[in-house]
């Protein structure tokens, strides 16, 4: 492909790559988007040759006056867009690039344009950088890295040839064409890609260096953050229905300590709620303390109440990565110890809920160490539980009008002998003789409990856990309901849950003097009626990568920087360390051989045969040396040293043996000159071809004037004539 085309294809590349990345952005509209991308095919058309495209184009002059008329167009629709459409300079700008881009596809005539165009697609991939943090974004930024290289060298190159060709004289406008072929060649085209491959590899390292920083003004907001219900100071029943259907994503969980995880579920607990007044669940009290900061980034949680170190479980680690919730709570299996996030407060309730102080306005990522309580087997067996003050004070509230639902829960418990036998009987009742159905929507009722308990029969989470916790209350058990997510779909591509808006949950605490508050689960499981998608593997896959680009890419810190600093650090001591042990290890062998060979040459008595020996060796070592420079002479002379060198040689080679076939060969102590001047007696029709032949090989072996391809191509016309010849008997 000629150069000039070559050059137009890739700015009009540039300028597309550029385009791709704002509209996979969603930042243009489909109304400026549509006329763009006829634009950019048109363009690249034309620059391609096609013949009507170009006849076409040819025909459209741009005259200065519409070009200033099309600018300020440009500028008066980013006003409009500022002052009335998007209200924002992000969106406006970006608008504005976009009608600048399309202005500038049209007027493509001058070298200055296409230096406009190289400037709006730079700041046309910089504010897609702005406006998203996906991984769709990795190979757009290749691609226009990749393109990016090739213009500037093909800028340069067809400028550099432009500017000789039109200050050169004939013969050294042949030497401009030597050096700037017509047409892109092998070498250029691998130096080009390995100058890309070079500059991709200087970016990841600058990217590396460099820790993440926010972009002020010009970075995108979040958006509109994710609805979530029941995670407020109260929850009316029956509302985390309205979510459990909501297929996106709310966060991913990685449990990185584990080796042997529970891939079936796991509890995240958000809040928990302690009164019930028949309608809705609330806190009695909102008192908050915040957390404190026991090392850079890490805050100790205090236990909410006495818990006996034998009733705690294993720390359980979770890595966190939550999207924006409209909710400032922040999630965690139950019993949290250490948080762990680039939060300047943390703050908790009286019941183990851990909050921010205000919703965040993008993605975090946090980390969480748990140790969730046991069931102590005392507890199991006890007739009776005696139980604190405050709990029974807190814990044992039931709404007025309870008697139906206190009557269900003695008839139901009635045969159970101790506390914990009572509370597994209530839950079994639950969950053997009610169905679940998201379709149950109670929260216009004035009494959706009995309503669930005995008319509906059906209901969902929310349903389960207020029934249970309000019968055991009724019994004198304390209990309380917890709100949180149910983590059930695990990622085995990437190692961690991936948890829903309609993972939502609801669930039972009870409290066991000896144990503390054990998590209990009223709700039956559901199976999905459905048959998984066969593509479902494909996009776990996908939300793998996406979450390793969130963490190498998007969340890169300076935190995370030194880590990476000190990681090298380490390897490098142990290195080093390894090192110098082998050194020692090899260093004592070594002493041993040159104290041996010492003694031996203390002891050493030659003989004939070694000072012959020795002698040879002397020689040899002397001759080579006084040799030398008559040897690299040779080396010089007769090993070809450059591809113009060894192609005539294995022209002449060919010659050589295409005169042989004809009964002239060519004896060792014959120099070339000689045998032309034999070949020239003993056959007179290809003698001035053996002539010509031999002068280029002169030439190319011991001449300081290289050849040129086009010596090389006549010197193999010549052998060919060469070989057609049929030789002449005298």
């Amino acid at each position: 492909m000629p150069f000039n085309q070559a050059f137009a294809l890739s700015s009009i590349l540039l300028a597309t790559v550029a385009f791709s990345g704002l509209v996979l952005g969603q930042s243009v509209p489909l109304w400026l988007a549509l006329p763009t991308a006829i634009i950019i095919t048109i363009s690249m058309f034309h620059a391609y040759g096609v013949g009507f495209i170009r006849r076409a184009v040819t025909q459209v002059t741009v005259s200065p006056t519409l070009l200033n008329g099309l600018l300020v167009g440009a500028f008066v629709i980013l006003l409009i867009d500022l002052i009335a459409v998007s209200r924002d300079l992000l969106p406006a700008g970006i608008h504005f690039l976009v009608v600048l881009l399309g202005v500038k596809l049209l007027t493509l005539q001058q070298r200055r344009d296409y230096r406009h165009l190289y400037a709006i697609s730079l700041m046309a991939i910089l504010a897609s950088a702005a406006l998203t943090s996906e991984a769709w974004y990795v190979p757009v930024f290749l691609l226009y890295l990749l393109a990016a290289v090739w213009t500037l060298l093909l800028y340069h190159v067809t400028q550099e040839a432009g500017e000789t060709t039109a200050s050169a004289s004939p013969l050294s406008t042949a030497v401009c064409h030597t050096t700037f072929p017509a047409c892109i060649t092998r070498r250029f085209f691998w130096l080009t890609n390995g100058t890309a491959v070079l500059t991709v590899a200087v970016t990841l390292a600058i990217f590396f260096l460099i820790p993440r920083m926010g972009a002020g003004v010009l970075q995108k907001t979040s958006g509109e953050a994710l609805r979530t219900t029941g995670f407020s100071d109260r929850v009316d029943l029956g509302t985390i229905g309205s979510v459990k259907q909501d297929p996106q994503i709310v966060m991913r969980v990685e449990m990185p300590d584990q080796t042997a995880v529970n891939k079936s579920r796991l509890y995240l607990r958000g809040l928990a709620y302690d009164q019930y007044n028949g309608q809705s669940w609330s806190h009695s009290g909102t008192r908050r303390r915040s957390l404190s900061l026991v090392a850079e980034g890490t805050f100790l949680v205090p236990p909410a109440g006495s818990y006996p170190p034998d009733s705690l479980s294993g720390s359980i680690r979770q890595d966190i990565m939550l999207e924006t919730l409209d909710t400032e709570v922040l999630f965690a299996a139950p019993l949290a110890e250490l948080v762990r996030g680039e939060f300047s407060t943390v703050q908790d309730d009286v019941m183990g809920g851990l909050r921010l102080l205000a919703p965040p306005s993008s993605r975090i990522r946090y980390s969480v160490t748990s140790r969730a309580p046991q069931l102590a087997p005392d507890d199991q067996i006890a007739s009776t539980l005696v139980y604190p003050d405050s709990v029974r004070a807190n814990y044992l509230q039931v709404p007025e009008g309870s008697q139906l639902v206190a009557e269900l829960a003695h008839r139901v418990s009635h045969e159970a002998m101790t506390p914990f036998a009572r509370t597994k009987v209530i839950q079994q009742h639950l969950l053997e003789n009610y169905g679940y159905s998201l379709e149950a929507d109670t929260a216009t009722l004035s009494h959706p409990l009995e309503e669930f308990l005995f008319t509906r029969k059906t209901g969902y989470c929310e349903h389960y856990a207020t029934a249970m916790v309000v019968m055991l209350r009724t019994i004198g058990i304390p209990a309380r309901l917890v709100t949180g997510f149910l983590a059930t779909e695990w990622n085995e591509y990437g190692g961690y849950f991936t948890v829903r808006q309609r993972d939502a949950h609801a669930w039972v605490e009870v409290y066991f003097p000896r144990s503390g508050w054990v998590t209990m689960d009223p709700t039956p499981t559901v199976i999905a009626a459905v048959a998984p998608s066969r593509w479902e593997p494909l996009s776990r896959f996908g939300e793998s990568i996406r979450l390793q680009w969130d963490r190498l890419f998007i969340h890169y810190s300076a935190k995370d920087q030194l880590a990476v600093v000190h990681g090298v650090r380490e390897s490098g001591d142990v290195m080093r360390e390894k090192g110098s042990r082998w050194i020692s290890a090899l260093s004592a062998p070594i002493g041993q051989l040159f104290k041996r060979l010492t003694e031996i040459a203390r002891t050493f008595e030659p003989g004939l045969p070694e000072l012959v020996a020795g002698g040879i060796v002397v020689g040899l070592a002397l001759f080579f040396l006084i040799l030398r420079d008559r040897i690299a002479l040779w080396a010089t002379t007769h090993l070809p040293t450059s591809h113009a060198q060894l192609a005539i040689v294995r022209l002449y080679t060919r010659m050589l043996r295409t005169v042989e076939r004809q009964g002239v060969s060519k004896p060792p102590s014959v120099t070339a000159g000689e045998f032309a001047n034999l070949v020239e007696r003993e056959w007179k029709a290809g003698a001035p071809i053996v002539a010509t032949v031999t002068a280029l090989y002169h030439q190319g072996r011991f001449s300081r004037t290289p050849l040129t391809p086009g010596d090389l191509s006549r010197a193999a016309e010549q052998v060919g004539q060469l070989q057609s010849l049929t030789r002449v008997a005298r």
